[in-house]
């Protein structure tokens, strides 16, 4: 007899959103005592190699996945209403994923016996590969669309908490990297064990169910084409480096590269919030107007707080590096400054993709992120042995910058629309006089701590920023200043 399953509770999307932030945040403060930590004890090709490595088999993880974050997060957002009709769909996406994850495996085991520059790390590319198996069997996209943020953000920051507890013991001394490898995984992907633990209070695993695994392979061909290809070249800036470059210079731009990643995951942190709430507006006719509602105050976000990033980034390059990195990573300073905008456009884009999907423009979106990986392709191997770990960051710059002209263009006719609800002359405005009394008053303190600099630097921003946003009465601001239903 099955277990009983029980209804899970729907939040707001603004509760949703808070979950995320906290998350979010979470993800900015673990990393401002490990990477520092680790930068150090480490040291710079040590750091390079482990990186390279989770990239590596990073490539791997998202071929094995088929697209299943986007494919099925809308697929299961859609009938998450009825139990039975969902307890079927996650059986047989779970059916699918064992399959595919099993064959990718055997493939990586092969590549990595093969190719000289991994077979000189075995025992790390083993480590490396547990990854594999934890993302794909932790069923995230499960509860993302049954909107558990709540529980996503516990349970990953309790997890987060063993892993620091586990680094400070264990990574001690440069020729730690293996341990470093393995409290990685468990505060990344060790809390994805409980999901599958958990999955069974929501959904019936039964043989009674009729499966038909069939109507689920057209739907996911442009998804995992779609997140294949987007996946490979948002990480290919660091997977080109480690066959053009030394570990030194992996070690360098891998500072940039988690910088990068963690100011993208403050506005990813919303977006992925979006996806299961406007899949099930498109999926109930008449919420049109809902979605374009949701999008357009979700761009205005994106906009206030890409800008405010690249600000920070452009004028903290240096203290930054110093504080997270130390004095021996001042050379990835001027990669920093040039990934800085890829923070804002990637954000934006992937909103962009967020709505492609729940609206079934997912054959659009794959053209895109196709384009997007031959370009990166391209690029990379042009620029890299030119300009080094700058090429790197330039080229994965422009490719962003292409994708995202690409996606607005087959939106233009809908993000008219959008435009109608967004405030984009008056955030710019704001940014431009907020950024340059920043810049001036950095200008009499850039000798001073790297700490105080930030700080310092951060709160004239902020409170210039923020005032000018007031006064302008923009809309998303307004609407965080009053009550306003989610």
């Amino acid at each position: 007899m099955s277990k009983q399953t029980r209804k899970p509770v729907i939040r707001s999307v603004k509760f949703n959103v808070v979950m995320n932030v906290i998350l979010t945040a979470s993800g900015f403060i673990f990393p401002l005592i490990t990477v520092p930590y680790v930068s150090r004890v480490l040291g710079p090709a040590n750091n390079g190699i482990v990186s390279w490595a989770f990239t590596f088999v990073g490539y791997f993880t998202l071929v094995s996945q088929l697209g299943f974050n986007m494919y099925g997060t809308r697929e299961c957002a859609k009938v998450r209403d009825d139990k039975e009709k969902l307890s079927t769909v996650v059986q047989e996406l779970l059916l699918i994923l064992l399959c595919s994850t099993f064959i990718v495996y055997l493939a990586y085991i092969g590549f990595i016996l093969c190719i000289p520059r991994t077979r000189e790390q075995l025992p790390l590319m083993f480590i490396a590969s547990v990854m594999l198996w934890l993302y794909n069997f932790g069923a995230e996209w499960f509860y993302r669309s049954i909107e558990q943020y709540e529980y996503i953000t516990v349970r990953n920051i309790a997890f987060k908490l063993l892993a620091l507890v586990l680094m400070f013991i264990f990574v001690r001394q440069t020729g730690d990297y293996l341990a470093y490898a393995v409290i990685n995984i468990i505060g990344s992907a060790g809390s994805n064990v409980l999901n599958m633990l958990r999955i069974r209070s929501f959904v019936t695993f039964s043989r009674r169910y009729k499966m038909n695994l069939r109507r689920h392979f057209r739907g996911m061909l442009a998804f995992s084409i779609s997140s294949i290809t987007s996946g490979m070249y948002s990480q290919i800036d660091m997977l080109l480096l480690g066959f053009f470059s030394s570990n030194f210079a992996m070690g360098l731009y891998q500072l940039v590269f988690k910088i990068r990643n963690l100011c993208t995951s403050a506005g990813s942190g919303v977006t992925s919030v979006m996806l299961p709430r406007m899949s099930y507006y498109e999926s109930n006719g008449g919420n049109r107007d809902k979605t374009t509602a949701l999008v357009a105050k979700n761009l205005n976000f994106l906009l206030i707080l890409g800008l405010a990033i690249i600000t920070a980034l452009v004028i903290c390059a240096e203290p930054i590096i110093r504080l997270l990195g130390g004095d021996d990573y001042l050379g990835a300073a001027s990669a920093l400054r040039v990934s800085a905008p890829i923070v804002l456009i990637t954000s934006i884009s992937s909103m962009l993709s967020q709505y492609m999907i729940a609206a079934d423009h997912e054959k659009a979106l794959t053209i895109t992120n196709v384009t997007g990986l031959v370009l990166a392709i391209v690029l990379e191997c042009a620029f890299i042995p030119l300009l080094g770990i700058c090429g790197a960051a330039l080229g994965l710059l422009l490719t962003e910058l292409i994708v995202y002209a690409m996606r607005a263009y087959m939106l233009r006719d809908y993000l008219r629309q959008v435009r109608k609800h967004t405030d984009y002359g008056r955030i710019l405005i704001a940014w431009i006089i907020a950024s340059a009394a920043t810049a001036v008053m950095f200008w009499f303190i850039r000798e001073s701590n790297p700490f105080f600099s930030i700080i310092a630097a951060a709160a004239v921003f902020a409170l210039v920023y923020g005032a000018l946003l007031i006064l302008f009465r923009e809309s998303f601001m307004m609407s965080m200043l009053h009550k306003d239903r989610g």
